[in-house]
């Protein structure tokens, strides 16, 4: 067992025990926890006391009956749906007719029993109000011989009130549901034909036609009160006396509920209408003096639209108008105009006095409630006293109550004054008064007033337990105060005066209210013998936390009133003042008891959302949530974006909260929650697309805004007007900081809602831009980088707020590279594919600007993509005005491709994929040269003449080009020269480059990883002091950090809880070193695949080494080789020159510097090199132009020839130095020669020399003989010289015309972009390739491939 101390502890323990988190409050209280605790007895201990007034208590109880059973009927109307319209009666059906009455009969019966109880519910309720009437009208009976007055209490009136609004309300409803005449009709057609097998059928039939003329009558509840309440003599004193009531209770602000002051308003018109007499006879109501019809008509004119339940309303005077009596002339009201009603109506006109008042409080409450904390446990050092608590809480009520009216009022305004628009075509009633008679400004500020209310409400129901105990100690107080100091002097006036009656209500309000120090009454007491007590007489009062009861408190506010309307009374002005301040303060008395409870009722904002009149009116089941007014407003929110309003967001969905509250507890109606239910759901689905969406997009703004360049930012906001490129201001983290929302007595983790949506996000934006990589070339990688970079920090901005997965795998995800059909991701296989199938084909290279651009003329087939996805602005870069500033900034990128997009490839596929990239290249490559261009290249050697001496230093430089013209003429028309064979080592060579450029995007990568791993590495930029061995380790300043900590903290075993996380906190150390130092090696990807080109070599080795015309011995053979440098040379020359007459550009400009790095690659890795250097055609051309200097100023096509022949041979000269550095020769041995066996070889040369026709010994014949006689020979061969009249030699060099290849490319880069890398170290290990069964390499060409050349060739 525990003991009461232990438990008192165990419950300070919890009052510590932090339940608040650090969730903003944006909500209003939550119902579903709150505790009513009002409960109302009926004065049950009544008998208790004894005064004149206990009998009203009796009374008042049965009017309280009454209200509840008119309240039940009021909710029974309003949410009363017809049923008829369910029911489909089929013409013609004779066979089933008994079976579908008995059925009808059967659904119909349960409601018409409800319709019927309400029929002898008016009877009953008018027969027993009447005689309260006519008790009234007996107490306001003027009797000279009675001693005391007699006259109803105020709180006697008060319920009489409520039992006449009910009245009201009843024969309104009924009036308004057209639906119950429908649904009697069916009923009594069932019965009808069912009355032989019902029983009682004549007592139901007399009934039924009771209920016909109950339901079919309007106003018959009205008529049949009136009928009643006309035989009681003095009924009109009765409700006249009542009338004033009203206006007495409305001027003063004597109630507390917004529905308590409509009651008093709706009263006043049904009160004359009953009190006005027939057209004929009886008495004219607007002629009596018994009512202020000037008082009246001025509240009529303050109020002239007043809420009558739910999404009905009335207007005052036409209620009044349907008085028998009623004349415009007589009527003392004048019409205003519908401008300055509005303005008491509309809540935007006193927005700024509220926001004022609001302010203020909640800064005093707030204040007051952190001074009682910080006192609660010494409540002497309290700075406000119970009597301050209760005035600050009673005027927040005032507050709640006042913005509560100010709110539904406005609500009937505008059920009352739809937008009659004749622009409105086919819109619904609903949608009149409702969607499209809100401004934008009249939204936001019915928002912010339901904030203010709801919050309000929050921060008082929050401090209930704080503020209770404090509220119950002022009651108390100042009921004693009352009770034992304030009436003594009217006790001590009334005794000396011998007021009996006085007297006596005076001495019972000490009996019933008086709570006496130390439990006994003073019985001594001056007063009570008429003398004047001691001046320095001070009465001590108890203090405790007992405030009266229910019973106690309607005694004694009877007694005073009863006491401050009497006119026999004879104490001094004071003490009436005091009686009159206790009975004013005392009405509130009960509503402070019962806080949470006071605040729930008159927060309650259900109306905005109940809609039954207009679905009766327009004969619906159910509106769309775009005309339901919590949905748009918290639409009208979300769309508008207004930062200063995003805090207001769940404040419109409370609304639903007060409607299911009231579906289930008032009107006890599970279809009405359902419908509730269902509206929420949706809503709040679309409020979390709608919010997922803006966040999203906003975060992708703000990233958008970082990422974007400086300099670019500068120059783009001089062009846009206002701050179209700043982040736009928000109030989004106190949304996303929401855990616990309460909807519907759900608790609604919105931040993991959204998180949910912002992984979905983040998948489908890393597929959109995947997508628009898919459908775009190769140079979409650089936007493809832009926006994944993007997304990415898009994600750790929004990960600071959102529970997200990890990034690695959203990308993995999103890029399939963790699917079951393959390991690799999207992104790298469609690198693959445009490399094989757009990019080595379709681009040239310019070793000038170091970049790719298309060719002017395809050989291929056009690529076949997948088509461009839907534009979507919110998976680019978050606003209209971002999108376009990148996207002019990514068109820079499209018209070429160079090392920034090498750089992209190299960055998004990363150490995992690139492999797979080299891989395939170097497949491709392989298959090319064994496949296509060895067959080609053969073909090529029979095309060229049989001899390949280089042409005498006499045909000058014009005859020398003239013969490379004439025996390369034939190489030049073979049909499939360009489209096959040249275009095709363009593919080898465009590969090579691009994998030399993956080396300078690597080296740049790790270069930049290393700068960031430096300081932890201990890295200086004294190269002597940083150590690349894996023992430096141990020294440096990541390891070292980590390692101390450990050991400092092994060495506490009470601060170490963990060691075994410590030791791998260590090795994690350890490893990330590791990881991040060099390595001593320097590998070289470039060097490996110049080593893979090599081997690949090796299968057409021989065949391009001359094959069985290579000589045993080594000895160059200059007459004719089939040597693979001769045939590049021949291309080379055919490359400098146009392939036809009609050819504008030569090849060069057709494929690129791509060829060029293929044959040059080619010769180098088959030792060709010096041969080629040697015996080069462009070569022999360009000394002899530099010796001789004897080109013809008339012939123009030679310059040309001779500045792209410059241009070939200085790039050869850089691609050889690059190959030379990755992939130097190896050194041969010279191959030495023995000399002649015998010298008679020797004479027989010098024989036939001197019998040649040589005109003179040491000279050639002359040019002219040489080449007089055709050659001579089958066609593709000859053994002559070319059969053309050289030019004559011109005596000065003419000066060659500037190259024309100058193909559309972009300036070139700084020089120093062209220094090429020092060369890599030897040991380089080339990466492992990867799975070759992953992406399907072209197939090689068929046996017949390539196509043989013609007979004639």
């Amino acid at each position: 067992m525990v003991d009461l101390s232990e438990a008192a502890k165990r419950v300070e323990v919890l009052e510590k025990f932090p339940f608040e988190d650090d969730q903003p409050n944006i909500e209003g209280p939550v119902i579903s926890v709150l505790l009513d605790s009002s409960v109302d007895f009926r004065f049950a201990d009544k008998a208790a006391f004894d005064s004149r007034w206990s009998e009203e208590l009796v009374y008042i109880s049965q009017l309280k009956d009454l209200i509840k059973q008119g309240d039940f009927f009021v909710n029974l109307l309003y949410t009363y749906r017809s049923i008829s319209k369910a029911l489909r009666v089929k013409p013609g059906d004779e066979s089933n007719k008994n079976e579908m009455y008995e059925k009808m009969y059967e659904v119909l019966e349960p409601e018409i029993d409800k319709l019927k109880k309400l029929m002898y519910f008016h009877q009953t309720a008018i027969k027993a109000f009447s005689e309260h009437v006519k008790r009234i009208a007996g107490l306001l009976k003027v009797d000279k011989k009675k001693e005391a007055e007699t006259f109803p209490s105020q709180l006697y009136l008060w319920h009489v009130i409520q039992v006449l609004d009910r009245f009201a309300l009843l024969d309104d409803l009924k009036n308004m549901k057209a639906c119950l005449n429908n649904d009697f009709a069916f009923y009594k057609r069932a019965f009808q034909f069912l009355r032989k097998t019902i029983s009682g059928n004549d007592d139901q039939n007399s009934e039924n036609h009771n209920l016909y003329l109950f339901l079919a009558h309007q106003n018959s509840i009205t008529s049949n009160l009136k009928i009643a309440l006309q035989s009681i003599p003095g009924y009109d004193d009765v409700i006249s006396e009542t009338i004033n009531c009203a206006a007495d209770l409305l001027d003063s602000e004597t109630h507390m509920l917004p529905n308590e002051k409509y009651s008093l308003l709706r009263i006043m018109p049904f009160g004359l209408i009953l009190m006005d007499g027939d057209q004929n006879t009886g008495g004219n109501v607007f002629k009596t003096k018994k009512v202020k019809m000037n008082r009246i008509a001025n509240v009529f004119k303050r109020f002239p639209v007043v809420p009558l339940y739910g999404d009905m309303q009335i207007t005052l005077e036409n209620v009044i108008r349907r008085s028998p009596h009623f004349a415009e002339a007589t009527w003392a009201t004048t019409a205003s105009t519908d401008a300055k009603q509005a303005e008491e109506y509309e809540l935007i006109h006193h927005l700024e006095s509220v926001r004022i008042q609001y302010n203020e409080y909640v800064a005093k409450f707030a204040n007051m409630i952190n001074e009682l904390k910080s006192t609660k446990r010494d409540p002497k050092q309290a700075p406000f006293s119970p009597r301050e608590v209760y005035t600050m809480v009673l005027q927040g009520l005032l507050y709640l109550s006042d913005w509560s009216g100010k709110i539904l009022g406005q609500a009937a305004w505008k059920y009352a004054k739809p937008n009659n628009d004749p622009n409105l075509v086919d819109v619904d009633n609903y949608e009149r008064v409702v969607r499209h008679n809100y401004k934008p400004e009249e939204k936001f500020a019915l928002v912010e007033f339901l904030a203010m209310v709801k919050t309000l409400a929050t921060l008082i129901t929050r401090e209930d337990s704080l503020l209770s105990p404090l509220l119950r100690t002022s009651i108390h107080q100042e009921v004693q105060e009352f009770v034992q100091s304030q009436i003594r002097d009217a006790i001590r006036t009334t005794v000396k005066k011998k007021r009996t009656v006085s007297k006596t209500d005076l001495l019972n309000i000490r009996s019933i209210g008086a709570d006496w120090y130390g439990g006994l009454e003073n019985n001594n007491d001056p007063v009570l013998t008429g003398k004047k007590p001691p001046k320095d007489e001070r009465t001590q009062l108890p203090t405790r936390a007992t405030p009266p009861s229910p019973t106690q408190l309607a005694l004694l506010r009877m007694i005073t009133f009863g006491l401050l309307n009497s006119k026999k009374h004879d104490w001094k002005d004071g003490v009436n003042k005091q009686m009159e301040t206790f009975y004013n303060r005392s009405y509130f008395f009960d509503y402070l008891l019962n806080l949470s409870s006071t605040i729930l009722q008159m927060t309650d904002m259900g109306d905005l959302w109940y809609r039954e009149f207009y679905l009766e009116l327009g004969k619906k089941l159910q509106f769309p949530i775009d005309m339901s007014l919590p949905w748009i407003l918290t639409d009208n929110i979300l769309e508008t974006k207004d930062p200063s309003m995003m805090e207001f967001l769940f404040y419109p969905l409370d609304i639903y909260n007060d409607s299911a509250n009231r579906a289930l507890k008032n009107l006890n109606k599970q279809f009405l929650y359902d419908e509730v239910e269902a509206e929420v759901n949706l809503c709040f689905d679309q409020l979390v697309y709608k919010l997922s969406e803006q966040l999203y997009t906003f975060y992708k703004t703000q990233a958008s805004s970082i990422l974007m360049d400086k300099a670019y930012k500068g120059e783009l906001e001089t062009f846009y007007t206002g701050s179209k490129l700043q982040v736009p201001k928000s109030r989004y983290d106190v949304i996303v900081k929401q855990r616990h929302i309460q909807l519907l007595g759900r608790s609604i983790d919105l931040n993991l809602l959204i998180s949910q949506r912002m992984n979905t996000y983040l998948r489908q934006n890393i597929d959109y831009a995947i997508a628009r990589f898919e459908a775009s070339d190769l140079t979409g990688i650089m936007e493809l980088e832009s926006l994944l970079s993007n997304i990415q920090l898009t994600y750790f901005l929004m990960a600071e707020y959102y529970s997200l997965d990890p990034w690695e795998d959203i990308l993995a995800e999103s890029n399939e590279r963790v699917s079951l059909v393959s390991f690799h991701g999207r992104i790298v296989l469609h690198i693959i594919f445009e490399l094989m199938y757009d990019f080595a084909p379709n681009y040239n290279f310019n070793s000038i600007t170091n970049r790719f651009v298309r060719t002017p003329r395809t050989f291929v087939e056009k690529v076949v993509r997948e088509s461009m996805p839907k534009l979507n602005p919110l998976f680019l870069y978050g606003s209209k005005t971002f999108n376009g500033a990148y996207a002019n900034s990514a068109e820079l990128w499209k018209n070429f491709i160079g090392v920034p997009h090498v750089s992209a490839i190299v960055k998004l596929v990363g150490a995992t994929d690139l492999p797979l990239i080299v891989s395939e290249c170097l497949q491709n490559m392989d298959l090319k040269i064994r496949n296509v261009l060895a067959p080609y290249v053969s073909e090529a050697f029979k095309g060229l003449y049989r001899s390949s001496k280089l042409p005498p230093h006499a045909y000058k430089t014009v005859g020398g080009h003239g013969y490379y013209e004439s025996i390369l003429k034939d190489l030049k028309s073979y049909p499939e020269l360009q489209s096959e064979l040249l275009r095709n080592f363009k593919e080898v060579g465009n590969w090579i480059i691009f994998l030399n450029m993956c080396e300078l995007a690597l080296s740049q990568h790790e270069l930049g990883t290393f700068r960031i791993a430096a300081p932890f590495l201990g890295a200086t930029s004294d190269p002597a002091t940083f150590v690349l061995n894996a023992d430096a380790a141990a020294n440096s300043p990541l390891y070292s950090a980590i390692h101390n900590l450990v050991q400092f903290l092994e060495g506490r075993t009470t601060m170490s809880k963990a060691p075994e996380a410590l030791k791998e906190m260590v090795a994690n150390a350890w490893r990330a070193d590791r990881m991040y130092r060099p390595t001593p090696q320097n590998f070289s990807l470039f060097k490996a695949v110049l080593r893979r080109i090599s081997q690949m070599l090796e299968s057409v080795r021989f065949e391009w080494s001359g094959g069985s015309q290579q000589s045993e011995k080594g000895v160059l053979l200059v007459d004719q080789t089939a040597e693979f440098y001769r045939l590049w040379s021949a291309i080379l020359f055919i490359s400098c020159s146009k392939i036809d007459e009609g050819e504008t550009m030569t090849n060069h400009e057709l494929f690129g510097d791509g060829l060029f790095w293929a044959g040059a690659t080619m010769i180098h890795f088959l030792g060709q090199k010096h041969r080629f250097l040697a015996l080069d055609f462009n070569l022999h051309i360009l000394n002899l132009a530099e010796s001789l200097q004897d080109i013809p100023p008339n012939n123009t096509e030679l310059p040309l020839f001779l500045a792209k022949a410059t241009l070939l041979k200085d790039l050869n000269n850089s691609i050889f130095h690059v190959l030379n550095t990755y992939a130097p020769p190896n050194k041969k041995e010279p191959t030495a020669f023995a000399a002649p066996e015998k010298d008679t070889n020797f004479a027989q040369f010098v024989t036939a020399a001197s019998s040649s026709n040589l005109a003179g010994k040491g000279t050639m014949r002359p040019v002219s003989t040489f080449i007089s006689a055709p050659p001579t020979g089958s066609s593709g061969s000859f053994d002559g010289a070319p059969s053309f009249n050289p030019p004559p030699v011109p005596n000065e060099r003419p000066v060659p015309p500037p190259p024309s290849y100058d193909y559309d490319a972009p300036p070139p880069p700084p020089s120093d972009d062209l220094d090429y890398p020092p060369p890599p170290p030897d040991d380089f290990d080339a990466p492992p390739p990867p799975f070759e069964e992953d992406y399907d390499a072209p197939p090689p060409p068929p046996d017949d491939f390539p196509p043989p050349p013609p007979d004639d060739y």
